[in-house]
């Protein structure tokens, strides 16, 4: 199972992540995005292919 996760970090950037099988196997190396719309259609690309069906979740910080 693949999921591809966007969150949204402590420095107020937003990163990604695609999970498969419970292991991370790409990131956004850290770089993060500056908004979170910009931040999901860039993980969109990375995750077509194979895992273009990954389950798609968004982790918000709260204060």
């Amino acid at each position: 199972m693949a999921q591809r996760i966007i969150v949204e970090r402590a420095d107020g950037k937003w990163g990604r992540q695609l999970v498969v099988n419970g292991n991370i196997v790409t990131t956004d190396g850290n770089q993060g995005y500056e908004n979170e719309a910009f931040c999901r259609r860039m993980a969109d690309r990375i995750t077509g292919g194979e895992f273009a069906d990954a389950e798609k979740k968004i982790r918000r910080r709260t204060e």
